[in-house]
């Protein structure tokens, strides 16, 4: 049976697709009253749901006692149906948000006899192979389906009409239980469990196309502390809504091939029914069914508009800056021969109209005491075929305040954005912090003149561009910045053209530059060329083709042009800071083609609003917090810039051009010149590492307070242990984990490799880094001098202690050749420390400090290790 299943839905591509027949979005025929009992004791329809509650829609739904059912006929079973299941609350900003469409992805369903019950079905849709062939038996044996839950039938009538018990649903299908304690870090005795005892139906609705169903799911815990942006954190209620909807899927939608050269998101399959490829992998790209009513002429209306629906949730004040960012992606519709490819509209103030609705496109408004997420975009596509059958965005009402008034939590946004992720879409976060760092830099530098109110409408609308552009399936690309030069980015004219990167599914950061420099627009004003290149790639028609393979060689002739810099594509995975991504050029939240002089300048501009700070913050009869958000915004950019430093060292540009692509290198791997590493290394050293890289006015850390009934720990009086901002311990943290990146044992490995592909001298080697490292943060003892402050002095007690763990206790992948120069940069130190505790001019804090690092190397030294070979 399961084979079977499986078969209807993996269809090989020699024809357009087709889905699976769907029964028409029509209610469900109420049964008749004269149908007679099944003679088993079984009632009728009729008779158990006579006094229930009922909704008619796509299943028709009943509300009885407390619980709900669902009437499913006859040609309802075995057939492909979509579920989505999304928690309809969050917690005030603690990891969940309302709507969150990545809770579980949309799925297939199916409802299966199985007995007394209907099984709720979970086929697989990955693996391919044509219906009624040896392949598709091959698959169906060789996979598994998942069933989700059994739901009794409490009622049938003769003709096949059948009542099913959704009770089944009350559980934690989509692991809420695991990412709350994952939230609160806790898995004790205390954790958060799913308490049935406390969990009921809500309210259900039925539209014409998909039924939704509430729970309301209790989780419990004996930890009265764990949360406190709900009354009793003991016990915490989501509401769950299960989606139950027809598949719109386009009968004549045909699969677009997927290409490393173009950012779209994928949905991933094996197709066994080609055996002339390399390996059966495949990837159909995430894209709408939307193309020209007329193909023949050049310019016509699409063959079915996008309406997105501002919801009701949404001030105002704040939907003109929306509705543009929407409308802006007309213009590179247009550009494949769609007019008006999308249109925007307020939510009708009609009770009938409902976002729940599956025909709907809602872009909607979310209340968060801290901002979790900034922006997200939210869409279901077909996993059989990557058609996206709705789109959607959340937005969190932090991102305006953040631009207006700068009210972010405060030591958090430097910590919190270290080494940023992109693993997540997480650029109105990001955003956030550079909106609040834009306002903060804005008022120090143009003292006395209000926040211009296109600040934060610019702002909103980037936010919306770039979520806008994942709605129509396209991934980041974190080289967009790469395709501009400095001078145009200081163009008004030239960014209020083109933008300010290539592509706005780049992190664009605040485009700001020094006082006296011509400005541009501080935010993308616009889609740029990328986003034209990209829609045309994906969207644009090929005449003539009937498979997705027909395709392939004009989308090949397309995808060659990503060696142009203004279509040059890296997404997430070559911007993880983690040792795996090389490419100094792919990186979020920069700006130009020359990252480093780029970062330089905001470095410099940092240091100055630094220095200035005091004389703008706090106005008069403001709290002193105002100067404390303002530092923090400062600081968290400085960081920034100067971690993109690290992603040069043991640098290689990565190119995913093909052979015989125009001005494709000649190979996909180029080391970065040695020179332009050590330059970003003294940038980052100067920037972090060096004695007074964290001089700061001593008047500025004493003014650097909260107020008491600051949200500092949201609403409970729960006091902060300091009172000021704990500067030695914060530079420390930050200093550490560049440190742990540098020598993470993958970077480590890479440097080892990058001789080899290179002439001798042309790029760094382990020894540079090592050396680099040691006169960076040992040069002042070499040379007889001392370090002044206490983070400089962790700074050194931290990479003793890095050197000695990597002799005594490596991680795994460390080379040998690291390891002996650990050993050997060791060796060194007690040399300068033997010669330096001779001194008697030295004080008592710095003789303590050198003979605490002449201990720690020296364990090291003499430790008996033995590493066992591998």
């Amino acid at each position: 049976m399961v084979a079977g299943l499986l078969a209807a839905t993996n269809l090989a591509w020699a024809a357009p697709h087709v889905p699976a027949a769907v029964p028409t979005a029509t209610p469900t025929a109420m049964p008749t009253k004269d149908d007679e009992d099944l003679g088993d004791g079984t009632p009728t329809v009729a008779r158990f749901t006579k006094d229930a509650e009922e909704e008619p829609g796509l299943f028709t739904l009943d509300r009885k006692d407390g619980k709900v059912y669902a009437q499913l006929r006859p040609d309802q079973l075995d057939q492909d149906f979509l579920e989505h299941v999304v928690p309809a609350n969050g917690l005030g900003g603690f990891g969940f948000e309302s709507g969150d469409m990545w809770a579980q992805a949309a799925r297939i369903v199916r409802f299966t006899l199985a007995g007394k019950d209907i099984a709720v079905v979970w086929p697989q849709t990955r693996f391919l192979a044509r219906p009624g062939t040896p392949l598709a038996t091959a698959v169906g044996e060789s996979t598994a389906a998942s069933v989700q839950a059994l739901l009794p039938i409490v009622a049938q009538n003769k003709s096949g009409l059948m009542l099913v018990d959704l009770s089944p649903l009350v559980s934690d299908t989509i692991g809420l239980e695991s990412a709350l304690n994952a939230v609160v870090n806790d898995s004790g005795d205390d954790a958060y469990h799913f308490d049935s005892s406390r969990s009921y139906f809500g309210p259900s609705k039925a539209f014409p196309e998909n039924v939704v169903i509430e729970t309301e799911q209790t989780f419990a815990s004996s930890n009265a502390q764990a949360i406190d942006t709900v009354t009793e954190p003991r016990s915490i209620q989501f509401r769950v809504k299960y989606n139950f909807a027809q598949l719109l899927s386009s009968p004549d939608y045909m699969p677009r091939l997927g290409d490393d050269r173009v950012g779209f998101w994928t949905d991933p399959h094996i197709d066994f029914g080609h055996d002339t490829r390399r390996d059966p992998y495949l990837q159909y790209i995430v894209r709408w069914n939307l193309k020209p009513s007329d193909p023949s002429k050049p310019l016509s209306p699409p063959n079915k508009q996008l309406v997105w629906y501002l919801d009701r949730s949404i001030p105002t004040e704040y939907r003109a800056p929306i509705r543009a960012a929407v409308l802006e992606w007309n213009k590179a519709f247009a550009k494949v021969g769609i007019s008006n490819a999308m249109t925007v509209v307020d939510a009708p103030n009609d009770p009938s109209w409902d976002p729940d609705d599956i025909r709907y496109n809602v872009i909607r408004w979310v209340t968060d005491a801290q901002s979790a997420f900034g922006a997200e975009a939210q869409i279901i596509w077909d996993p059989r075929t990557g058609e996206i059958l709705r789109g959607g965005v959340l937005l969190d009402s932090n991102l305006v305040r953040s631009a207006k008034f700068m009210y972010q939590k405060y030591i958090a946004s430097v910590a919190k954005l270290h080494h940023p992720s992109a693993s997540e879409d997480d650029y109105g976060t990001g955003m956030m912090a550079q909106a609040q760092y834009g306002a903060t830099a804005l008022s120090l530098m143009y003292p006395g003149r209000p926040l211009p109110e296109s600040f934060w409408r610019d702002y909103l609308k980037a936010v919306v561009l770039h979520e806008i552009g994942h709605d129509f399936g396209l991934s980041h690309n974190f080289r967009g910045h790469d395709a501009f030069t400095a001078k145009e980015l200081q163009s008004l004219a030239f960014t209020e053209r083109h933008g300010v990167a290539s592509s706005v599914m780049e992190y664009s950061p605040l485009n700001l530059w020094p006082k006296g420099t011509p400005q541009g627009t501080y935010w993308p004003a616009t889609i740029g060329p990328y986003d034209y290149h990209v829609i045309h790639w994906g969207y644009a028609r090929i005449p003539g083709a009937k498979t997705p393979e027909d395709e392939t060689p004009i989308l090949d002739r397309w995808a060659s042009e990503a060696t142009n810099p203004l279509f040059a594509f890296s997404g997430d995975e070559d911007a993880e800071y983690d040792g795996h991504a090389v490419d100094p050029r792919v990186a979020p939240f920069m700006l130009t083609n020359t990252p480093i002089d780029w970062c330089r300048t905001q470095l410099a501009l940092n240091r100055q609003l630094l220095a200035t700070l005091d004389q703008r913050f706090p106005r008069l009869e403001q709290p002193w917090d105002d100067e404390r958000v303002a530092f923090g915004a400062i600081v968290n950019h400085y960081v920034t810039c100067a971690d993109s430093m690290t992603h040069y060292i043991a640098g290689e540009y990565l190119s995913r051009a093909r052979r015989g692509d125009p001005n494709a290198p000649a190979t996909p791997l180029t080391p970065v010149p040695r020179a332009l590493e050590y330059r970003a290394f003294t940038i980052f050293s100067h920037a972090l590492l060096d004695d007074d890289a964290w001089r700061i006015s001593p008047e500025t850390l004493r003014r650097l307070v909260y107020t008491e009934y600051a949200p500092l720990s949201d609403f409970g009086y729960d006091p902060s242990p300091r009172h000021d901002i704990p500067i030695s311990q914060l530079a420390s943290a930050i200093v550490q984990s560049e440190l742990n990146y540098l020598f993470t044992p993958l970077l480590l490995e890479r440097l080892e490799d990058l001789p080899y592909k290179a002439r001798p001298g042309e790029t760094m080697t382990l020894a540079d880094l090592f050396s680099w490292t040691q006169d960076a943060i040992f040069g002042d003892l070499a040379n007889g001098r001392y370090p002044t402050t206490s983070i400089r002095r962790d700074t050194q007690r931290a990479y003793t202690r890095m050197l000695a763990s990597m002799i005594t206790s490596p991680q795994p992948g460390t080379p040998d050749d690291a390891q002996a120069l650990a050993r050997l940069e060791l060796t060194s130190l007690t040399g300068y420390l033997k010669h330096d505790l001779a001194s008697s001019g030295i004080d008592l804090q710095t003789r303590a400090h050198l003979e605490a690092l002449q201990v720690d190397a020296n364990r090291a030294l003499s430790a008996q290790v033995v590493i066992p070979a591998e």
